[in-house]
């Protein structure tokens, strides 16, 4: 469950008491951004079989000011998502060198919920490795280079809130991210430019080459 709440000492305790009203039980907290008075958190809840996400939304849309921007279903067990990271990148690591581009678009992927991730390769027309159905290639490499000035913390201020990308520094490339679903948050985007890193070292200093 994501949620926009006033970030003021107290709302999150009476979203969680709402959740508990619905019969809900929160086992994880993530705050996934910070700013203007706001906060975007994003909670792990656990519900009885009987009780549906429409009664978990009308408990909680009744506490004031805060706003639910997506409700859906996780695997059981599913790890916050720092952990989740650090099993992407031991994913990667572990995988034949061969293998760790597509490796790590399938990890990434399932850590970020994306439905799609691919690898650009700069000046090239087909990618490093790919999963789900991504966009024209010719219209995603048109998209990074318009978008090479910024900065990676920058860039979820000036692009599409439905992508995420990083560059792989030294290597030529690009990792992106798409997803119709909820919005690419701060903490999210981070972690993506994190791994990025690692994908950038286990591929090889070009994956042109």
């Amino acid at each position: 469950m994501r949620l926009w709440l006033p970030d003021l000492p107290g709302t999150l305790g009476r979203v969680a008491a709402a959740i508990g009203r619905a019969d809900g039980d929160v086992i994880g907290i993530e705050i996934l951004e910070r700013g203007a008075g706001m906060a975007i958190d994003e909670l792990t809840v656990v519900l009885p079989d009987e009780v549906t996400h429409e009664t978990l939304i009308l408990e909680v849309a009744k506490v004031e000011g805060v706003a639910i921007e997506d409700v859906h279903d996780v695997a059981p067990g599913r790890p916050d998502q720092s952990v989740l990271a650090l099993e992407v990148a031991a994913r990667i690591m572990e995988s034949p060198a061969v293998d760790r581009a597509r490796t790590a678009c399938e990890a990434v992927r399932g850590m970020l919920e994306s439905d799609w991730c691919v690898v650009v390769v700069d000046g090239h027309d087909e990618p490093l490795a790919s999963s789900g159905e991504v966009p024209d290639l010719a219209w995603l490499a048109a998209f990074i280079e318009g978008a090479g000035h910024l900065s990676d913390d920058a860039a979820h201020e000036h692009t599409p809130s439905d992508m995420a990308w990083a560059r792989l520094r030294d290597a030529g490339a690009t990792i992106v991210c798409g997803r119709l679903k909820g919005a690419f948050r701060l903490r999210e985007r981070r972690h993506l430019t994190l791994i990025a890193r690692i994908v950038a070292a286990a591929v090889g200093e070009s994956p042109n080459s």
